[in-house]
């Protein structure tokens, strides 16, 4: 922003230390990315929690922020860990919104994939290949979190359906 505005209230302003940096610009970058995605698992977490845990909190006088605490969170809680694993593969692999968004400034705003591109570029295959390669395991260990955590709740819906006491 300081080259559109030299000079003017922006370099002046106390968010001029973070504005100046393209980190934060790549960060602004992924939320608005993400948020859709997040916002839509989120929604339809929250959608299925049942209305009757809600109106029996209701009816012993919980408050809205408590029955946030109590009731919605805890059934919405495996949804917002899978959010949270989707969305950090979604950043892994975030390559166009950061390279536009950021500036591609090397050594500022480098992301993996980023990384991999200018090692490629540079004709230094090896190391692109060796970064790329640490890129897919840590791809391949949001997908084995990603089961594990499908498969814990599957479980827990099946225990809870044959009655067995979940303990949590």
């Amino acid at each position: 922003l300081g080259e559109f505005f030299p000079g003017t209230w922006v370099q002046k302003s106390f968010l001029w230390p973070y504005l100046r940096d393209g980190f934060w610009y790549a960060i602004f970058a992924f939320s608005l990315n993400t948020a859709g995605y997040s916002g839509e698992i989120l929604r339809g977490a929250i959608m299925a929690v049942p209305k009757v845990e809600i109106e029996a909190a209701r009816a012993f006088g919980f408050s809205p922020a408590l029955i946030f605490w109590r009731v919605t969170l805890p059934n919405v809680k495996w949804g917002l860990l899978y959010d949270v694993i989707l969305c950090n593969a979604r950043a892994m692999g975030e390559f166009g919104a950061v390279s536009v968004v950021s500036g591609h400034i090397r050594g500022q705003t480098n992301t993996l994939p980023l990384h991999v591109e200018i090692l490629y570029n540079e004709y230094n295959f090896t190391a692109a290949f060796a970064v790329a390669s640490l890129l897919t395991l840590l791809a391949l260990l949001s997908l084995a979190i990603k089961q594990l955590l499908g498969w814990h709740a599957q479980r827990r819906a099946e225990r809870s359906q044959n009655g067995v006491s979940l303990g949590y």
